[in-house]
């Protein structure tokens, strides 16, 4: 393998395997090599209109998803330069980085969404490349300087991907059995490692990529015991959340003795958690603690440990998933070489690295390695600062920041553990630090936000007698070994926190008070006084309970009974007593399901007016969600007498067998989770029918729409929107007087990316 050209071939054999899935929390999307080959070959196509070739850039600013990997491999096919950014990047530096890399074409998340209805083309024919060609420009992390970019040829990332290919062959038909072997790749595909384990492992194992926008442990648990994930592949942080999940949930852990299979064994309550297909994790971008390693190889787990630079292409030793070596990073990979300096600094050098002369790349980065050959991280020489997301922060771009403010006379930026800590000396003592450094942190990108401050306790810093530069170990030393700071002297900004920070944090308080909390709420909380104030609400401490769902009403037993008496009773029935004029049928025939139906709401005889109007096709797909509050009895037994209870309990069950509905609650809790189970049912081909008002009206009057209306825009199926003249009952309590409905079926429309709450009447 000399250029990356060469797996596109391998993309179109695999044809019908699994090649990438991907959720956002509501809806989970499969894609075949097939379907992957087809989207390149399009997004080729639409390159070629635009007349976008060899040597021009493209650069990528979104999340990962299918779209993404389609588009970076049109990107190899037509010999363009890609330039990814972090998603997570703000707006300026995006520009900043736009500015340097000067892309003909900038592709974010709406661009995305919009390949989908390009004109699709049948297949497509590689421009010719060369080793030394360009695959990608990588911007490490910015800084509030001119960013900089790490320039990745062909010959370095084939040279990085050359040893696995080799290695993964000798395992490959004993995976067979196991496929489709899922990697779930929680880096983002601009971060090289990202793109190593997201895009080109899976593919040399014949297996499949998985994404996923959720950050919260609980719903990555989730996640990989759904969708049978094999391997997670992740930054230490995320598994320092995942350990804190167990231990929330009081999972009982065991002493690390015997084999692995007997610890597996031991611990399979919590494997049961993950699925039982799911065996390792893959952890890269940072330090990680060897307490958390023991921990998960205490249950049973493989922990594989690697060493990587962006300017290496990027792993530069890893662990043998058969022969690995608790707290080492592994062997170097064939084709690199390392050797540790006399001053103890790790040093790279081999094709994939991406230095032009040939010579040693100094890492930064302090190690070890043993007799074995097996290489061992000892700290940082450098005084830069390594998050737990495995970004880089300058303390020089920071202090920079920190000095634009007069009342401000020094600063001194360092780590404190993986935290970025400013202790400041301040010109004016009346000014107040909290709001500084929160005025700091909205000009600092997210990764270099200050954590923690403090107030130094002397007139100046500790410095070199020479070029009287801080000594800024001195200071993180003095910090450490400080006793425990005053509120008022070390603060905590919330808005500093990343989000993986804010779930770690969200994790740790559910733990402490034993309650769900709402993350929507905690994430709007900007200070540790705030957040004080928010717990000591009772709204905020309030949980959201398990409610049972209609599941069983999908079973293939409901599901035969439903067709039996909906084609032997209810159809005929409500077509005699109810005559319906039907409307904008032909719009549906272009259409596939999934869709989401949404309809006004003049009474009860809607959901059963919408199933007689549908052709059989589709209304076998339908599944009207109902307000579950009219169940409330049902729901919450404890409230209600028996007679109640079995009133609602019926009406519940009746709803659900005959009409295949499912709840959906107003005014009670339980809301993520019911909207999380309509994305389910959308990713298993049903079509959810809406109500937007949440209410009927009798007179027809269009109301307010409900939050959560917008759930198509997440869910990414288009809506089809029908509108109901009249199903209105007379005005006489207990009659009935029936007038002929009228039924309209607009034309579908396509989803935006506006957020659930911003959907209004219209």
């Amino acid at each position: 393998m000399q250029t990356l050209t060469g797996l596109l071939q391998e993309i179109s054999r695999l044809g019908g395997r699994e090649a990438v899935r991907w959720t956002n929390g509501l809806r989970t999307w499969v894609a075949t090599y097939s379907d992957l080959y087809s989207a390149i070959s399009t997004i080729v196509a639409d390159f070629d209109r635009r007349g976008i070739g060899k040597d021009e850039r493209v650069l990528i600013w979104a999340e990962n998803r299918f779209e993404w990997v389609a588009t970076f491999w049109a990107c190899i096919a037509r010999g363009i330069q890609v330039v990814p950014v972090d998603y997570r990047f703000s707006p300026d530096l995006v520009s900043r980085i736009k500015a340097e890399s000067k892309p003909t074409l900038v592709i974010d998340n709406a661009f995305l969404d919009t390949t989908s209805n390009l004109p699709s083309a049948t297949g497509f024919e590689p421009s010719v490349v060369s080793p030394d060609d360009i695959v990608e420009i990588v911007y490490t992390s910015g800084t509030t300087g001119e960013p900089k970019g790490v320039v990745h040829r062909h010959r370095n990332i084939c040279a990085n991907l050359r040893p696995f290919q080799a290695e993964i062959s000798k395992y490959k038909k004993w995976a067979r059995p196991f496929q489709p072997v899922r990697i779930l790749d929680l880096l983002p595909l601009s971060h090289m490692f990202g793109q190593s384990q997201g895009i080109f492992i899976p593919l040399l194992l014949g297996g499949a990529a998985a994404f996923t926008s959720e950050t919260h442990p609980g719903r990555i648990i989730q996640m990989v015991h759904d969708n049978r994930i094999t391997v997670i592949v992740c930054v230490p942080r995320i598994l320092e959340n995942l350990t804190n999940e167990i231990q929330r949930l009081h999972l009982r852990t065991r002493p690390r003795e015997g084999h692995w299979l007997t610890r597996w064994f031991r611990h399979r309550d919590i494997h049961s958690r993950f699925g039982w297909k799911f065996w390792a994790f893959v952890s890269g971008g940072a330090r990680l603690n060897p307490d958390i390693e023991d921990f998960w190889s205490r249950l049973g787990y493989l922990v594989i440990q690697g060493y990587g630079l962006t300017e290496a292409s990027p792993v530069v030793a890893v662990n043998h998933p058969f022969n690995s070596r608790r707290g080492s990073l592994g062997k170097v990979v064939p084709g690199q070489d390392v050797v540790i300096s006399a001053d103890g600094e790790i040093l790279v050098r081999g094709e994939s690295v991406t230095t032009t002369d040939g010579g040693w790349l100094r890492t930064g980065d302090l190690g070890e390695i043993d007799a074995e050959g097996r290489l061992y991280y000892r700290g940082r020489k450098k005084d830069v600062i390594v998050t737990p997301e495995g970004l880089n922060v300058h303390p020089d771009d920071v202090e920079a920041v920190l000095r634009e403010f007069g009342e401000i006379r020094d600063s001194a930026v360092v780590g404190v553990g993986d935290r970025v800590h400013a202790a400041l000396i301040l010109k004016d003592p009346t000014a107040d630090p909290a709001t500084l450094v929160r005025r700091a942190n909205e000009r600092l990108e997210a990764h270099q936000r200050i954590r923690e401050w403090s107030i130094w306790p002397a007139d100046d810093f500790p410095r070199t007698p020479s070029t009287l530069k801080v000594k800024r170990q001195e200071v993180a030393r003095q910090l450490g070994s400080e006793p425990r700071m005053e509120e008022r002297q070390r603060q905590v900004d919330l808005s500093a926190m990343s989000s993986l920070e804010r779930v770690e944090l969200l994790s740790q308080l559910e733990d402490r008070y034993q309650v769900d909390l709402d993350e929507e709420a905690f994430s709007k909380l900007t200070s540790t006084h705030e957040l004080q104030e928010w717990l000591s609400q009772p709204q905020s401490a309030a949980p959201e309970p398990e409610a049972p769902l209609s599941e069983w009403a999908r079973s293939v037993p409901v599901r035969w009974f439903r067709t039996a008496l909906q084609h032997a009773i209810g159809l005929p029935l409500f077509r005699i007593t109810l005559p319906l004029t039907v409307t904008g049928l032909k719009n549906l025939e272009s259409l596939q399901p999934p869709v989401i139906f949404a309809a006004n709401h003049t009474s009860f005889l809607d959901a059963p007016a919408i199933f007689t109007a549908l052709p059989y096709r589709w209304r076998q797909r339908l599944a009207p969600a109902m307000m579950q509050d009219h169940f409330r009895a049902y729901f919450e037994p404890r409230r209600y007498s028996w007679k109640e209870v079995a009133l609602a309990t019926a009406s519940y069950f009746l709803a659900c067998a005959v009409y295949n509905a499912y709840p959906l609650p107003q005014q009670m809790s339980g809301t993520r989770r019911a909207l999380r189970y309509t994305g389910d049912l959308v990713s298993r081909g049903y079509c959810p029918v809406v109500f937007p008002e949440g209410l009927r009206t009798p007179d027809g009057q269009i109301k307010t729409f409900r939050p959560g209306v917008g759930i198509s825009c997440q869910s990414g199926s288009p809506a089809f929107t029908k509108s109901i003249r009249s199903t209105t009952p007379g005005p006489a309590a207990g009659q009935f007087m029936f007038r002929s409905a009228r039924r309209s079926n607009s034309r579908p429309a396509q989803p935006t990316k506006k957020p659930l709450s911003a959907w209004k009447k219209h």
